[in-house]
């Protein structure tokens, strides 16, 4: 099965000019954006760098590989986007990544210059390794806007002002996509003018009230919506555009890493739907989160946060450093939760639970 890698090895001689821009070369940099360009990538839109140059600069970096979300992969990943023809010119600028925990934030986006016409990428990172940034993701089912969405439209308005005039592709994976449409959706109209495409690589919806507010139709004919066969991430919530199915070599939950998902020449490996498990789970948590209120998600959510941050944890490859001593902390902090809280989480997992049933008696 061919991925991005073989992608950049086939089409990685072939410029911008003699072969246009496709959905794979947006998937590509909005899974280049989760790479630690942190020292190497100015904030400012008035200071750009080339993408060779950012890639040299991270390959010289003694402890890269604990810096990636999958050494071997990112770095191979950095490597074939260094020599690339068709990449390693592009100007990159504007390089933000913030984590707040007390605003309950993880943001993170990049610019880059596709040709010197002034046509441009921007790309909003999705959700990392830290628990804040899972966090946020959990949030969205009961607060809007979350404040990686108002950063995202700031940011892309500051981008539209910042850089020369020209037009705009906005993309992202997993939370990116979300941003992606967020920020399009309720940017002004003279920057909604400028943007050519939006794209969302399995990123969670919106809930089914926000998604009929006018903002989101103005730039419905824009979405380009991606998932992978066994999609999670990407059900969440709701959707009202449509969206092409692509074909992974990964197992599970895996498929939402981008690197695994089968390209052709310049497209990508599309089937008619999404597999019985994405169905299922799709339809377990539609029915878990509709038989749930507002205050009740924001409280489960809370307090799985909770336990999650037990023992002072920031990142979620720390469950699986320490896999005992996690445990324990766990069991630590949800003893020490009240009756209450206690009686709301057993309750709402039953609820999970009694959905799945649902599901699963309506497909009998």
């Amino acid at each position: 099965m061919n991925t991005i890698i073989e992608y950049l090895e086939w089409r990685g001689d072939l410029s911008l000019e003699a072969s246009p821009f496709n959905d794979v070369d947006a998937a590509i940099l909005a899974r280049f954006a989760y790479e630690p360009f942190d020292g190497i990538v100015d904030s400012s839109f008035r200071k750009s760098i080339t993408v060779d140059k950012v890639c040299n600069a991270m390959l010289n970096l003694p402890d890269l590989d604990k810096k990636v979300l999958y050494p071997k992969e990112d770095i191979r990943l950095i490597q074939m986007m260094a020599v690339s023809e068709r990449f390693k010119h592009m100007r990159m600028s504007g390089f933000i990544n913030d984590i707040d925990l007390e605003r309950q934030t993880q943001f993170s986006a990049v610019v880059f210059e596709l040709d010197k016409e002034a046509n441009y990428f921007v790309a909003y990172r999705g959700t990392d390794s830290t628990i804040i940034g899972w966090k946020e993701d959990l949030n969205m089912g009961f607060e809007f806007p979350v404040p990686g969405q108002l950063a995202a439209l700031e940011y892309f308005e500051a981008a539209r002002v910042g850089l020369k005039e020209g037009t705009f592709i906005v993309g992202g994976h997993s939370k990116g996509g979300n941003l992606s449409i967020y920020a399009c959706a309720f940017a002004s109209s003279n920057c909604q003018d400028s943007i050519l495409a939006i794209y969302n690589f399995d990123g969670p919806g919106f809930t089914e009230d926000i998604m009929q507010r006018l903002e989101f139709a103005a730039i419905e004919n824009k979405i380009r919506t991606y998932v992978p066969q066994f999609s999670v991430i990407g059900m969440i919530l709701e959707h009202t555009e449509d969206y092409s199915v692509v074909s992974s070599n990964g197992v599970g939950i895996m498929q939402h890493e981008l690197l695994t998902w089968e390209v052709t020449k310049d497209s990508f490996v599309c089937l008619d739907k999404v597999d019985k498990g994405s169905r299922f789970i799709d339809h377990t948590l539609k029915d878990w989160l509709a038989g749930l209120s507002m205050d009740e998600r924001m409280q489960f959510v809370d307090t799985v946060y909770k336990l999650m941050t037990s023992g002072d944890k920031k990142n979620v490859n720390q469950f699986t450093e320490n896999k005992l001593g996690s445990a324990n902390a766990l069991m630590k902090t949800y003893a020490g939760l009240d009756d209450k809280t206690k009686k709301v989480l057993r309750d709402t997992f039953f609820k999970l639970v009694k959905s799945a049933g649902n599901t699963i008696t309506v497909k009998k």
